[in-house]
């Protein structure tokens, strides 16, 4: 019967070991590594940069070469720029495609996040047809050598003014949303880990002081991480608001039947959002430092608050260690 007990006993512990530990790996593994939807984004961005960097190598190539006429040479110049404008936009046009993905994955529960996030996917939707439009420019027959450099400038200044400007805010507004997921997960992580360790603690299995540092430190984490990222949102949040602001003061503007990319293009030429834009004039030059900042320092706070999450997770993985050797499972 005592031998019964034990048994019992024992399948008891490991159920309850399994308990704080299976889940645990499997949640900080899926956490802590990119889903394979991002790993193969990184993988296509990652393949389509090298082909971009070919095809430039192709053109310093081409310049150095003397073996061909002046007239060969600028045939191949064009050519080869047409396919690098070409790469570059498909690059383009994947990248807007991943953060569209992502704003519509968000899970959003005010109407003031799902307004931004209509704005944003707005302005992608704009570069959007941009830049197939510039596309069906660019593979233009009888194109001139001129023409596909001119091109190739206005993309780049098309870009610095109707994506590079608002990329960082919609990366940190995605980030902070992805981020709170996650935090949620630990938060439920660690109450099960608490569940856990109170039922060995009653069956005198292990002691309270065994693992009490270690999950001290993962609460303490837990709560910087949600500090850090209620910061960042706090950034991100004023961003948003005077761009709904913006959108507010334009409303007159708008008609009913106005599509969103005009909705864009009002709000790029509002005095207002140039502010908020910081512009380069010299009255807001003070104003254009301070927007750069409050972008680097939401995204600084989004890592803060992720690193804090990992922490947590390294404690987690500490107190299933610790409870292993009380209890001679390792």
């Amino acid at each position: 019967m005592k031998k019964t007990s034990k048994i019992l006993a024992s399948i008891v512990i490991l159920f309850v070991i399994a308990g704080l530990t299976l889940p645990l790996l499997k949640i900080y593994a899926a956490e802590s590594a990119p889903s394979q939807d991002n790993s193969q984004a990184s993988q296509d961005s990652q393949a389509s940069l090298e082909q971009v960097q070919g095809t430039v190598d192709e053109l310093v190539q081409l310049k150095d070469d003397s073996s061909i006429s002046a007239q060969e040479k600028e045939k191949q110049e064009i050519q080869i720029r047409k396919k690098a404008l070409d790469q570059i936009l498909d690059l383009s046009l994947s990248d807007i495609k991943n953060l569209e993905d992502k704003l519509n994955a968000l899970t959003l529960t005010t109407d003031d996040q799902k307004a931004a996030r209509g704005l944003f996917l707005a302005i992608l939707d704009k570069n959007i047809n941009y830049s197939e439009s510039l596309k069906v420019d660019v593979d233009k027959d009888g194109i001139t050598l001129d023409e596909i450099k001119n091109l190739a400038q206005e993309y780049k200044d098309w870009r610095a003014n109707n994506y590079d400007t608002y990329v960082k805010k919609m990366t940190a507004f995605i980030l902070i949303y992805q981020e709170q997921g996650v935090l949620k997960i630990a938060n439920i992580r660690l109450d099960k880990i608490i569940s856990d360790l109170n039922n060995l603690e009653k069956t005198n299995l292990i002691n309270k002081e065994d693992t009490w540092d270690l999950l001290n430190l993962s609460m303490n984490s837990l709560g910087n991480a949600k500090i850090y990222n209620d910061s960042a949102a706090k950034i991100v949040a004023g961003y948003v608001q005077d761009l709904l602001a913006a959108a507010s003061s334009t409303q007159e503007q708008i008609t009913a039947t106005t599509s969103p990319e005009s909705l864009v293009e009002t709000l790029a030429t509002s005095s207002q959002l140039k502010i908020e834009m910081a512009s380069t004039t010299a009255t807001s030059t003070a104003t254009s430092a301070k927007q750069i900042n409050i972008d680097d320092k939401s995204h600084s706070l989004i890592e803060q608050s992720l690193q804090e999450i990992k922490n947590a997770y390294n404690d987690f993985i500490k107190i299933s260690n610790i409870v292993s050797q009380k209890l001679n499972l390792k």
